[in-house]
């Protein structure tokens, strides 16, 4: 008997077995009379494992071997304070948030202090994040035909010398990233949900989970760096344009919105009193300097490096453009994450104080890489060369992450090595500005014989002293001419004095201190530099 299908029925079919595929419960397929059903198999999760271990690996080297550098050594200066005096004194004369070095102490609690045990925090957090970014369209809810874009997204990431940079600090950078992509993530689910699944009624399945997990996420960015709050604004600023142009229940989602915002600052209200100080702090003096060339930067790191960055904005513009012509609220909101910070905080720099430092802006990474992933799947010519432009765009990354690792950084554990291999007793450590010796004691702390070390005019933290400080760093106090009299006395009693600070020789315009050591002691015997760390030997005359 010959059995006939309507076309209507063949349509329905073909639509069931879609949907299925869509959802992963698989499909059913008619073999010798008898229904089978076979599931599909969903292989992102395997992907995403390969592209972690990838990203694990590309981790990996100068995890340990990389010396730590001063803002390094300041987390574990931190980081080993009692829980008093990081919560009540620090805010006094450090100039970033408490929250992590609460993190990090009870981190290297079970990791160690070692530079790879501090490391690992962000590494770890690194490597979430490269999973998140996978797995972020699945989450999303956008079907399983966004997985590739989810894929190419974390092996973008996983490669990326910015991302592979701050995995190997022990700063909130990483962890910044971490929770700023879980917020955007979050928002980005309940615009899912707002704007594109058809609604009959306001309500949404699992609304009030998702603005508190926003607001969660976003309070913990909020706690982890000072110009957070420019991402927040940027964040919640395309979250109520995309509502206000694209909600059919504008009112009831834009209440939802404003009920994640009041989240985030409850959870980051805490920390405000401790944002009012430091920013005393930043405003009486900051070492950054601004220049226009710079608004390009943040999207030079989100990129990969100077080696990947045409070719990378190239794509990520024309996946814009297509992400505009399919899901304009998105466009807008990506829009917004992506400029809206960046802008705020060059034209803060600009007019008032310079805070604009580029490293801030890594959290950027994972959102810059979707629309470079999503250029990537555009129809068209790009489907004949989408394989030879992604090449392109790795080898990029890998060359710029090799670059990475044979550059040098400043070299604290060289410079105490140094020290030790050449100090003899008797001699004196003589440190100027006095917070390197922050950097020196991550060190020396492990050195058999302890090296006589003093400091000018008094040992770190010094606050509140009666004279100018250095830069925004209030533990920092400069060197004036009434410490001429101590300096001297001090090398009066020690034949060399191993001077740790800038040198720039008698030619050039000496501070206090390096005038005192030239009328003492002459022209010195040697000057070592290691990667910034310039260590200057003086005898007798």
């Amino acid at each position: 008997m010959m059995h006939v299908e309507s076309t209507e029925t063949t349509a329905k079919k073909h639509a069931d077995d879609n949907n299925r595929n869509e959802t992963g419960f698989g499909r059913k397929v008619t073999r010798g009379g008898f229904n089978e059903t076979t599931k599909t198999v969903d292989w992102l999760p395997a992907a995403i494992g390969v592209i972690v271990l990838l990203a694990f690996l590309f981790r990996l080297p100068t995890l340990s071997g990389r010396s730590v550098w001063m803002d390094e050594a300041y987390s574990y200066w931190f980081s080993s304070l009692s829980w008093w005096d990081l919560w009540t004194k620090t805010p006094l004369y450090e100039t970033h948030p408490p929250f992590y070095y609460s993190l990090l102490k009870i981190w290297t609690m079970m990791a160690g202090t070692s530079e790879a045990g501090m490391r690992s925090l962000s590494a770890v957090a690194s490597l979430m994040t490269v999973a998140i970014t996978g797995y972020a369209p699945r989450l999303s809810g956008f079907g399983k035909r966004y997985d590739r874009i989810g894929i190419v997204a974390s092996l973008l990431l996983a490669l990326n010398q910015g991302s592979i940079e701050y995995a190997q600090q022990a700063r909130a950078y990483a962890l910044q990233t971490l929770f700023c992509t879980l917020m955007i993530l979050m928002s980005v689910i309940l615009l899912q949900r707002m704007l594109l699944e058809k609604r009959d009624k306001p309500e949404i399945h699992g609304a009030r989970g998702l603005y508190i997990a926003s607001g969660i996420f976003a309070g913990a960015t909020l706690w982890l760096h000072n110009t957070s709050p420019f991402i927040i604004f940027g964040n919640w600023l395309g979250i109520f344009a995309a509502i206000s142009l694209f909600s059919a229940y504008k009112r009831h989602d834009l209440m939802l919105a404003a009920k994640g915002l009041l989240v985030a600052l409850l959870v980051w209200s805490p920390c405000i009193p401790i944002l009012l100080i430091e920013s005393r702090t930043v405003a009486a003096s900051f070492w950054v300097t601004i220049s226009p060339k710079m608004i390009t930067w943040p999207y030079t790191l989100a990129a990969g490096g100077k080696f990947a960055f045409v070719p990378a904005i190239v794509v990520a513009a024309l996946g814009w453009l297509q992400l505009y012509k399919t899901r304009k609220p998105f466009a807008l909101y990506a829009a917004a994450i992506l400029f809206i910070p960046v802008l705020s905080i060059f034209i803060v720099s600009y007019l008032f104080t310079p805070i604009f430092v580029v490293r801030t802006f890594e959290w950027m990474a994972p959102v810059f890489l979707f629309l470079v992933a999503f250029g990537l799947f555009l129809p068209g010519k790009m489907e004949k060369i989408r394989l030879a432009v992604l090449a392109v765009l790795v080898i990029l990354c890998v060359g710029q992450d090799v670059a990475y690792f044979r550059s040098n950084t400043q070299d604290l554990r060289g410079a105490v090595h140094y020290l030790a291999s050449n100090y003899q007793p008797g001699d004196l450590v003589l440190v100027y500005p006095n917070e390197l010796e922050v950097g020196l004691n991550y060190y020396t702390r492990a050195l058999p014989t302890p090296l006589e070390i003093a400091t000018v005019p008094a040992k770190y933290p010094a606050v509140a002293m009666a004279r100018p400080y250095l830069g925004s760093n209030k533990g920092a106090p400069a060197a004036i001419e009434s410490d001429r009299g101590e300096i001297a006395r001090m090398l009066s009693q020690h034949r060399k004095v191993w001077f740790v600070g800038d040198w720039s020789g008698p030619d050039a315009k000496l501070n206090v201190v390096n005038s005192e050591l030239y009328r003492e002691r002459g022209e010195p015997v040697s000057s070592v530099d290691f990667a910034g760390t310039r260590i200057t030997l003086f005898a007798e005359k």
